[in-house]
């Protein structure tokens, strides 16, 4: 009697079949296949370790600069309507030819899924919002963006948490180079959002332009004040809730090591402001020069070509 042919189910059962298979799939795929019965579960995803070693090997899944083509999720137009909209939106993905580069892939800082070049999630056009010199810490206008105060049993743990992680001590994250998905970045943006909403604190009406020259000492017994040029004073609590020391040194959100003092903010930022390169010193240092229209005053003539060759591009 003639045996029936093997179902998918069976041809995962064997480990060198999924090894070869986890080369041609994403690891979102691979995931999805798991929990299609509980034989494939148990063959793929009940193993943590077994799982994580396939994933490595998985390509990437193409739906970042899928979304960037299309202006949708992360990378949605928020333009107002006319006539007050900006006229140098961000038109990359329309005028290059991009790909994912499935093959060429390194995994996601924070979940490990390998992602490209295209499709990772970082700045790619310049915005008054954004980040200077790529530092997560130092947005252009001020504000309080990937940061965290500590109480000391927190701030102990984090420490011994990134301890021998990095080739730097202190934080040397960067807005451009951080390889990272799309999914990931987004929960971090809200995660650091949920922070400052339910973690800090503005000082009372009436003291915010007191609190440097007078009343500074008696604002830190309440927990951590920390005063960011171009924004006003705020209280960080812990995210535990407990109160921080004045003396504490922030942290990055993103890597959990520790930032310069706050008093040396203004120097790293005037250092990333004005260095001696070439291209545009508010973002990428790698960005080529603009050159504006002089009748309409913004829009580059013509829109320049990045910094750096993709793959495939000769010039």
């Amino acid at each position: 009697m003639a045996q029936p042919p093997p179902t998918l189910s069976d041809l995962v059962a064997s480990y060198p079949v999924l090894e070869t298979l986890a080369k041609y799939v994403s690891a979102y795929d691979l995931f999805h296949l798991g929990i299609t019965s509980q034989s494939n579960h148990a063959n793929i995803i009940a193993s943590h370790r077994l799982f994580e070693r396939l994933r490595r090997s998985c390509i990437c899944d193409g739906l970042g600069l899928a979304m960037r083509k299309n202006f949708v999720g992360p990378y949605e137009s928020k333009r107002p309507w006319p006539p007050y909209h900006r006229t140098d939106d961000p038109i990359e993905v329309q005028l290059y030819n991009l790909k994912c580069d499935t093959a060429d892939t390194l995994p996601c800082v924070r979940c490990g899924v390998n992602v490209c070049e295209e499709c990772r999630d970082y700045l790619r056009w310049p915005d008054e919002s954004e980040f200077t010199g790529g530092r997560p810490h130092l947005p252009r206008f001020g504000g309080y963006a990937n940061i965290m105060c500590l109480c000391p049993p927190c701030d102990a743990k984090a420490e011994a948490e990134v301890t021998g992680k990095y080739l730097n001590e202190r934080c040397d994250c960067n807005m451009f180079t951080r390889w990272i998905c799309w999914r990931c970045a987004r929960v971090e943006e809200e995660e650091a959002a949920e922070y400052v909403e339910e973690n800090t604190e503005e000082l009372p009406d009436g003291w915010k332009h007191e609190y440097e020259r007078r009343y500074k000492w008696e604002w830190e017994d309440v927990t951590k004040v920390v005063d960011v040029v171009g924004s006003d004073p705020r209280y960080f609590w812990c995210r535990c809730g407990g109160k921080v020391p004045g003396e504490t040194v922030t942290r990055c959100w993103l890597c959990k090591r520790r930032h310069q003092p706050e008093e040396n903010w203004m120097d790293e930022w005037m250092d990333l402001t004005y260095p001696e390169l070439d291209g545009n010193p508010f973002y990428d240092p790698a960005y080529p020069t603009w050159v504006y229209d002089p009748i309409v005053g913004e829009y580059p003539i013509p829109y320049p070509r990045l910094g750096y060759l993709r793959p495939g591009e000769t010039n």
